[in-house]
């Protein structure tokens, strides 16, 4: 049996302070998530110590109390102006007494901080919190964060963290996790599934009355979000009104519309961008192939899309939108297929704007705002950045939707929600593990919604309310649109959300609930109080002051207040000295960064992954094989697995270099010997949309190397130095089904005539040799054609060769290849 111990912090002198554990126990009902997350600490040491620990909530979680049991007694404290908090707690801790302090972080992270733990102390800090539900796409997706990535950046700068408050990750960290939610009412008879834990399932009681009780296995920890979904639900729009638990007479309402949006007129265009960050190896940019090549494979026929991947650079597979046709779905299909997460940091800001300001094309419109066809991007990746502020203002400043499908075991929930929402796109999730296809249906399903603009709500006739939330900046079909109101009585009737087609006058009804009767839920009369906190502090109007009366008077954790409680002790029980600052370690999420995978479960003893290999050759999709080692304990397991490597051409060539051969060992004359000078733009394109060899590199390529080196493969001409975008054109378009070799062979042939080298560095006159060096093709390049049509594919065949030559420059390929378009069809 495998023994399981708590996550360790040694000090320099080999003592410990253990974490022992954290239990979840949560109720849904209806919409309404409410949860008890009990976090168990002890202090093993002979001095005292003060504890931190930065941990995540879910998005739009509001944190509604916290209670201490410290020893064996209960303890209770309140919240606080946060300087006032801070100054109390620093006190507290000065005077030797105990202090707890409880903070929202600006990236809506939580930080606990426990002063004065004495020695062999142990503390249970119990939060108590409630999340709304959405519905999406007739589901919900129930999603318990419990570990915060390593993100990219400055934490300090650029997500305003303060130090006490950054995240640190130990590897060897191990925080066990236990979990149960009981699901009431309707949702427990809906199909319930998830995709990254071990769970049981029961079902408690009968009829009506019956609750499905979902827990986990003993083996969980703290090293991937929890998360459960449930599908094929009878969704409608619906309310609840909850009686004010500090106004008399004062109601809340929830409003959740379920809106009938027609599909668009217009076809879809996109622009996908990939991250390919080293935050993606492992897990994520499996998923984010898989993801990918499902979206891909679900465009129709006339659609628009790109394709870009980022990290530290921008690398764009085209320099304008795709028309999808069968030729750029196999391209994109292959570009997908070879993704790597080898491109550094997280550049996200950088990635956007590159691929927002690719051309779209006749009949598209920039950011929607015309009457053509709408573009909008897709973003895949993890979300592991620090620079959330700034990304959301960029994103929103380039005018753009941005929709986001999430990658990894512990996405950045919040960073890719505001992200989406703040720009009118919408955000779903892949985890390792889950199908992809439920995903990307879903999203095609947004991104075909026909756009909605002028949102308003009409409340029933004689009833306004107080104060209301704004509404959302886009509504999709099937995804439920919450509003949050506050009211001096009960109101009565039905509330409708009206809605107008883009380019179009008529206001339309797209959702309407009738208001119900109130009741007595402090929760989500709390819940309504923090929506408006929280737009009061977005909102620079006068009324911005009223968000901490608030947020004191229904005592809510927040950006501008803190849970404090102070614990006097006896005078002989106070220490003589500050404590000792310690860090919790998180510990780091299975499959980031390529650490282990969400595939192992401790408990099986085997693990099996997924090895990412470099594909062999071009169009060729990467080889998974699966790795199994016996192991005895979790410490055994290799926390990295990786296939062997290759050497590629370019590789040893480098390596090659950095040696001085002697001259008589060279072959041939410099000019005969040297490859192409990638410093030379003529020779050599660096651009984001292609890198590789221009038509004057590779003329020089083969001029100066036999015809017994020359290529015979796409895979070889990728090894000399030929950019993908130039072979999948020679695959997908000048091919046509004709056999690789003859296809390879005839385009090496016509790039390695002997004046074509001149040609293509003359100053005058290059074009009219250039045709007449295309001439040459009909009969001294092309080689016979096999099949029953032979010599119309010959024909068609020759004819694209010819129109290639005709229009090389130097420095740059035709602009149709980079489109995969018919080089005689683009000419006429």
């Amino acid at each position: 049996m495998q023994q399981r111990q708590a996550a360790r912090l040694e000090t320099h002198e080999g003592e410990a302070l253990t974490l022992q554990g954290v239990r979840l126990e949560g109720l849904v009902r209806g919409t309404l998530f409410e949860v008890s997350l009990e976090q168990r600490f002890a202090n093993p040491f002979d001095r005292h110590v003060e504890l931190v620990y930065t941990f995540p909530l879910p998005w739009a979680a509001v944190l509604l109390g916290v209670d201490v049991r410290l020893g064996e007694r209960s303890l209770s404290g309140t919240v606080v102006e946060k300087g006032q908090a801070e100054q109390g707690y620093e006190d507290a801790i000065a005077e030797g007494n105990t202090a707890i302090l409880l903070e929202q972080n600006p990236d809506r992270s939580y930080t606990v901080n426990l002063g004065n733990l004495a020695p062999g102390e142990g503390c249970t800090i119990r939060l108590r919190y409630a999340q709304v539900l959405q519905f999406e796409q007739h589901g919900l997706r129930l999603v318990v964060p419990t570990v915060i990535a390593p993100r990219y950046g400055d934490p300090v700068a650029d997500a305003g963290l303060k130090p006490h408050q950054v995240v640190k990750h130990n590897v060897l960290a191990e925080h066990p996790f236990e979990l149960q939610v009981r699901i009431e009412g309707v949702l427990a008879r809906a199909r319930i599934g998830s995709p990254r834990h071990a769970r049981t399932m029961r079902l408690d009681g009968e009829g009506e009355a019956s609750a499905m009780v979902v827990s986990l296995g003993s083996s969980a920890s703290l090293d991937r979000d929890f998360i459960l979904m449930l599908d094929k639900l009878a969704q409608d729009s619906l309310t609840v009104c909850a009686r004010d638990i500090a106004q008399p007479g004062a109601v809340s309402v929830l409003a959740s519309f379920c809106p009938r949006v027609p599909a668009a007129a217009h076809p879809l265009a996109v622009k996908i961008l990939v991250d390919c960050s080293g935050s993606m190896q492992g897990d994520s940019i499996v998923e984010a192939r898989r993801a990918l090549q499902a979206i891909i494979a679900g465009l129709r026929d006339g659609e628009r899309f790109s394709l870009s991947r980022f990290g530290s650079t921008v690398e764009h597979r085209s320099r304008a939108l795709w028309r999808t046709t069968a030729a750029t779905r196999l391209a994109g299909q292959h570009w997908a297929a070879e993704l790597n997460a080898n491109l550094g940091g997280t550049e996200m800001e950088d990635a956007l704007e590159s691929t927002l300001a690719l051309a779209a094309g006749d009949g598209l419109d920039e950011g929607g705002k015309g009457g053509a066809a709408p573009v909008d991007l897709l973003l895949i990746t993890d979300g592991e950045i620090h620079a959330i502020d700034r990304t959301v203002a960029k994103a929103r400043a380039l005018g753009h939707r941005v929709f986001v499908v999430g990658i990894g075991s512990a996405p950045a929930e919040g960073v890719l929600r505001r992200l989406a929402e703040e720009t009118g796109g919408a955000c779903d999730f892949v985890a390792a593990g889950e199908a992809v296809a439920p995903a990307v249906l879903r999203m095609f399903a947004r991104l075909r919604s026909q756009r909605m603009a002028a949102l308003s709500l009409v409340w029933p006739e004689g009833v306004r309310p107080l104060w209301a939330s704004e509404l959302p900046r886009s509504v999709f079909d099937g995804d439920a649109v919450t509003v949050w109101a506050h009211f001096a009585h009960a109101p009565d009737g039905t509330v409708r959300l009206l809605g107008r087609a883009a380019h179009d006058d008529a206001l339309q009804c797209i959702g309407e609930a009738r208001l119900a009767v109130a009741n007595n839920n402090e929760a989500l009369s709390r819940l309504a109080v923090a929506a408006q906190v929280e737009a009061l502090l977005q909102d620079a109007s006068p009324q911005a002051h009223h968000a901490l009366e608030l947020a004191l008077a229904y005592q809510l954790v927040g950006p501008l207040t803190h849970f404090l409680l102070i614990d006097e002790r006896a005078d002989a029980d106070k220490p003589d000295d500050m404590p000792e600052l310690v860090k919790v370690a998180s510990m780091v999420p299975a499959g980031h960064g390529g650490l282990g995978s969400v595939a192992w479960s401790p408990t099986s003893g085997v693990v099996r992954r997924a090895e990412n290999e470099v594909a062999l050759g071009y169009g060729r999709a990467a080889a998974g094989r699966l790795v199994d080692l016996d192991v005895a304990h979790a410490c055994d397991v290799p926390v990295v697995l990786r296939s062997g490597a290759r050497t590629t051409r370019d590789a040893m060539a480098d390596s090659v270099s950095t040696y001085d051969i002697p001259a008589f060992l060279r072959r041939g004359t410099d000019r005969q010997s040297r490859d192409p000078d990638r410093r030379d733009p003529r020779e050599w394109c660096a651009e984001p949309h292609y890198t590789g060899l221009t038509p004057l590199g590779l003329a020089q390529w083969l001029r100066n190397h036999p015809k017994t080196e020359w290529p015979r493969s796409y895979a070889g001409l990728r090894g000399i130095g030929v950019g993908g975008a130039v072979l999948d054109w020679l695959e997908f378009v000048l091919a046509e089904g004709l056999p690789e070799a003859q296809v390879v062979e005839s385009f090496v042939r016509a790039m390695a005539q002997r004046e074509l080298c001149d040609v293509l560095l003359a100053s005058t006159g290059a074009l009219g040799r250039l045709k007449a060096l295309a001439q040459r093709l009909t009969a001294g390049t092309v080689l016979p054609a096999q099949g029953t049509d032979a010599r119309s594919e010959r024909a068609e065949f020759a004819a694209r060769l010819q129109t290639l030559v005709k229009n090389l420059r130097a420095d740059a390929w035709p602009k149709w290849m980079f489109d995969l378009r018919d080089s005689v069809l683009a000419h006429g």
